[in-house]
């Protein structure tokens, strides 16, 4: 075998396992941290379940302004003025969780939200049925049946439908208790049965509504991301022939100017002289180190290469920073890693930006606490070794209130898709800290 023989081959073969390494360090996994019985609509679609939020706040509007008027025009059948204040103050606390709940900054609802509002519901229409009690003539005219079963619709994005069917189940449960002891007082005589199926029918069927929403949208949206994959990993497939092809390519052009020289001196003088084994391992180092950072480069290098490139085209003078020795950006999941090339992506174009600023490293200890946080972490959220932890820091000059403005809608994805995401502000430096469980290392098969 000729020495250009010799280097092509060894070459080819060099390139061939870079361009594979490098390509599983791009290869997004799932994001690890949500189980599959905890899916919903903001967990899977965030961006879906931002624009989906806008109409809580009119849902909740409808509850509480349908408990006022329905009370208003029964007033006559109200025994107990004060339990029926109660009662719409109940009505309005539930409504007002509600919002509060589905706010972008709070995402996402937890199970803890969804139990307050319920119960909040139900205290609604215990306190009504109290405030009626012996006087109330019809059924189908009180609020609260109505009132949580329009909560639970507004709840179906955000919370997985086996507990939003189980949270229609048990509030159609104590509506029935309420109601059945009440046929004597009404004024209508049928069986009380129909009474029953009257007031139950109006939690159960706006509740198992939202769960069938919760469940179809999930499933469509777990269908499109397993085709998704499918389609990424036959494009993979079918394309890696032609990655290590260009590799191969690449590296033989870097090769070409030194090595090839090298070999023809050698041949000419048919001898090799302490000078060019002194050149060959020059040039044999430069080649590893070339290999070495194709390795290690991995999806937030790419980013930030192109976001650098993209400042350059504008005439900006950037100086990017990756601080990830360990390559812990090469665990982020799908959707995390779509979210955060997005926010840099954001923040490299948002006016104020000083293009020689912004940092992202891999971090475990907290900075010192800052003069205005968005998110302060929970006692829930502390960090420990099973975490890991990214830190954006960037310099905008922008009033706090603009930057905060700036960082809502992003924000609130981050929420969704890490754990626990804590933002600090003091002008013109801002912090944007996230973090992820550390996937469990897979044992090798013995």
């Amino acid at each position: 075998m000729t020495p250009t023989k010799a280097t092509s081959s060894s070459g080819s073969a060099a390139a061939a396992a870079a361009a594979a390494a490098a390509q599983q360090n791009h290869t997004p996994v799932p994001t690890p941290h949500t189980k599959p019985h905890a899916f919903t609509q903001q967990r899977l679609d965030p961006l879906g379940a931002l624009a989906v939020w806008t109409i809580v706040p009119g849902i909740a509007l409808v509850v509480f302004g349908y408990a006022v008027v329905t009370t208003v025009l029964q007033a006559d059948e109200i025994r107990h003025p004060f339990l029926a204040v109660l009662a719409l103050a109940a009505a309005a606390v539930a409504s007002a969780a509600l919002v509060s709940a589905v706010r972008p900054s709070r995402s996402p609802v937890r199970q803890t939200s969804l139990l307050l509002i319920v119960s909040l519901g139900l205290a609604a229409h215990l306190l009504d049925q109290a405030g009626r009690w012996g006087s109330n003539s019809l059924v189908q005219d009180d609020f609260g049946p109505i009132a949580l079963g329009f909560l639970l619709v507004a709840l179906a994005p955000f919370r997985p439908w086996r507990e939003l069917a189980l949270a229609a189940v048990l509030a159609s449960v104590v509506v029935a208790a309420v109601t059945l002891p009440q046929e004597p007082f009404r004024s209508v005589r049928v069986p009380s049965g129909v009474f029953v199926v009257v007031a139950v029918t109006q939690v159960l069927a706006l509740g198992l509504a939202a769960a069938a929403y919760s469940r179809r949208i999930v499933r469509q949206l777990l269908a499109w991301q397993t085709d998704a994959r499918r389609a990424i990993a036959r494009r993979t497939e079918e394309s890696r022939g032609s990655v290590v092809r260009q590799v191969v390519e690449q590296q033989l052009a870097s090769l070409q100017p030194g090595v090839f020289p090298l070999f023809d001196g050698v041949l000419e003088r048919g001898e090799v002289t302490k000078a060019d084994i002194n050149r060959a391992n020059e040039l044999a180092a430069g080649v590893r180190r070339a290999i070495v950072a194709h390795i290690d480069e991995t999806w937030l290098d790419a980013v930030i290469a192109r976001e650098r490139t993209a400042l350059l085209e504008r005439g900006k003078d950037p100086l990017l920073v990756v601080a990830d020795p360990e390559h812990r950006a090469a665990h982020f999941g799908t959707q995390q890693r779509a979210a955060t090339s997005a926010l840099i992506s954001m923040l490299c174009l948002a006016p104020g930006f000083d293009p020689r600023s912004l940092v992202v490293q891999a971090d475990t200890e907290p900075d010192s606490e800052p003069d205005t946080q968005v998110d302060p972490p929970s006692d829930r959220q502390q960090r420990h070794s099973g975490i890991d932890t990214f830190s954006i820091r960037v310099a905008l000059d922008l009033p706090p209130r603009r930057v905060r403005a700036l960082l809502r809608s992003y924000t609130a994805v981050l929420r969704v898709v890490f754990p626990w995401v804590r933002v600090s502000i003091r002008r013109p430096g801002l912090t944007l800290e996230f973090g992820d469980k550390r996937p469990r290392p897979v044992p090798p098969v013995r």
